[in-house]
């Protein structure tokens, strides 16, 4: 009988069925768990002893079977790896093959072989490799790190789509790259990246330059479209300060094992605000986790180099918005002024009344969908300690894709809370008003009967009608509230005007102290408890409600000071 022989390729090797039925000297006539099969190959190379391991389940492995010097009656075996004809969707190359098995092969007999291809140590006893360390620059890096979807550095989440946003302009931004680039939020949280068309740009001139370019397939596409160094982005408006990202500067060609804090500290050079300096060491800080954790690096590397930084922050400037709250009057005169504006900002202005009667944070408002407002069949009906009674109609569902913190949270519907769910619902039956920077012409043909069909409780008045066809356009962010900055500029001069304050003379009103004065005003109805409001406001600890929130108005503190009098009452007037 012949017997067939096994050569190394791939091929054969995946085509390859060993024999496993009992030898002749078997003693329990079962069939064998493995087979070691020889490679037809020259004995007198490092090949010699190169063995195809198949077990009866249908795994194949490469082992490597010899014998130590000195030790010549001990057969040992080593594996190489196990087979894996599989392609990497990255390099397009097989997985673990021959080209593999020989790279991790040359690596061990190197260090534990002599001069004459003796084995003098065995690699069972040192480091078992899984797989051949491959150096990788930095820039190949960050496209890997944007196939893999932007990943956390201490959890399996993906960042939110703004947290991408701010990734992408110091990882691969300044470009012209990023404007294939949209973000958005899945359902449960996790950020996502789609790719779109890219129009035009403005140039170092301010001349508009027409490129008129598709949306590329994936990100191999986009950086093969716009390679390093190119296409950077030097006019006044995206790039004031001529920075380069990491992708586009030289320490993008360093291997990630090569990274140094000095490296670092040269590329942070030409950003003047310690935000950016901050948000740059944390792209890299991600970079070698990345790195690590998908094992382009050992487990065992160095100190992490990011944290060798020094980072010095500048001169503290004075947040004239801490603990700053709304007084009563103009609390009332807040509410009043976003009514009279309903019509001119159409969900902004009632947006804003929302987060001032539940504490909702900004974010949290925008992404509210209808579903989470939820009635009950029959309301509860309470009394507070003054005996009078209070209705509960229901309850404000908080995703946990939704809340900060990441957890369900639920906010009572009460008799303030429903009529202005009441005015929302509305809002579809009513026009937008909408002002031009021209003339102050106005014109009222714009009608919002479209989003009854969106999910948002807070939509857009930028919707392109020819678009609601398609789902995906939809459940988009592109179809919901993503900012109120327009409503507040307004809000602040009207509140001005009807408070009879001049031009120049400075009024702090701004959605930050939203949350403040309701904070505030829940502790007051609890006489002080930080406990009970906590879980109006939603802090996870006391400390951080009674340290940031818990503002006062001038008045309050005047007030005070009238019953301080009464204990500093020992100082005696000198004749």
């Amino acid at each position: 009988m012949i017997k067939k022989r096994l050569r190394f390729t791939d091929r054969d090797i995946f085509n390859w069925h060993s024999d496993f039925s009992p030898g002749a000297n078997s003693t329990t006539g079962k069939n064998k768990d493995r087979v070691y099969t020889p490679f037809h190959m020259d004995k007198r190379t490092q090949f010699r002893g190169l063995n195809l391991c198949e077990y009866i389940k249908g795994e194949k492995h490469l082992v490597i079977k010899f014998r130590l010097r000195g030790q010549r009656n001990k057969k040992r075996v080593f594996s190489l790896g196990r087979f894996d004809n599989n392609l990497n969707v990255y390099t397009g190359e097989t997985k673990f093959g021959i080209k593999q098995c020989q790279e991790r092969l040359f690596t061990i007999a190197k260090e534990h072989q002599d001069e004459y291809g003796y084995w003098v140590k065995d690699p069972n006893l040192t480091v078992a490799f899984t797989q051949v360390n491959q150096s990788i620059t930095i820039k190949d890096l960050i496209v890997e790190y944007a196939k893999a979807g932007f990943e956390k550095m201490r959890n399996a989440e993906k960042m939110t789509g703004n947290s991408i946003r701010d990734k992408v302009r110091h990882l691969f931004g300044y470009n012209l790259r990023v404007k294939h680039l949209q973000y958005d939020n899945l359902e449960n949280g996790d950020g996502i990246v789609r790719f779109v068309p890219s129009k035009n740009s403005k140039g170092k001139s301010g001349v508009v330059k027409n490129i008129n370019k598709p949306a590329p397939k994936d990100w191999g596409e986009l950086f093969r479209w716009y390679p390093s160094g190119r296409h950077i982005l030097k006019d006044h408006h995206h790039n004031i300060h001529g920075v380069k990202s990491i992708y586009d500067d030289d320490i993008g060609k360093v291997n990630i094992e090569d990274l140094r804090t000095k490296l670092i500290i040269n590329h942070l050079q030409q950003y003047t605000s310690h935000a950016n300096k901050y948000n740059v060491v944390e792209c890299f800080r991600s970079l070698w986790h990345f790195a690590v954790h998908q094992g382009y690096m050992e487990n065992d590397a160095m100190i992490n180099p990011t944290y060798l930084v020094p980072i010095k922050k500048g001169r503290p400037v004075v947040n004239k918005y801490r603990l700053k709250i709304f007084s009563d009057k103009d609390w009332e005169l807040l509410l009043q002024v976003c009514n009279d504006l309903s019509s001119r900002f159409p969900w902004q202005s009632d947006c804003v009344v929302l987060q001032a009667l539940t504490g909702l944070r900004r974010e949290e408002a925008f992404k509210l969908e209808k579903k989470d407002v939820k009635y009950w069949k029959e309301p509860k009906v309470l009394k507070n300690k003054a005996g009078a009674t209070e209705v509960v109609y229901g309850e404000i569902h908080i995703r946990p894709a939704v809340s900060k913190m990441g957890v369900e949270e639920w906010i009572p519907i009460i008799e303030p809370i429903k009529v202005c769910l009441d005015n929302i619902k509305k809002i579809p039956d009513q026009h937008f008003t909408y002002h031009s920077k021209m003339f102050n012409v106005t014109h009222r043909n714009f009608p919002l009967a479209y989003s009854r069909k969106l999910k948002w409780l807070f939509c857009s008045t930028q919707v392109q009608v020819n678009k609601m066809f398609d789902l995906e356009y939809r459940n988009s962010r592109k179809t919901r509230l993503c900012s109120d900055i327009h409503c507040w500029d307004i809000i602040k001069v009207e509140m001005k005007k009807r408070l009879k304050l001049g031009v120049k003379e400075e009024y702090l009103c701004t959605s930050k102290m939203l949350r403040k004065t309701f904070v505030h005003k829940t502790k007051t109805a609890f006489d002080g408890r930080s406990d009970i409001a906590k879980r109006f406001t939603r802090h996870k600890d006391e400390a951080i409600l009674e340290g940031l929130y818990d503002g006062a108005t001038r008045e309050e503190v005047h007030q005070n000071s009238a019953e301080l009098g009464k204990v500093l009452n020992f100082v005696k007037r000198r004749a």
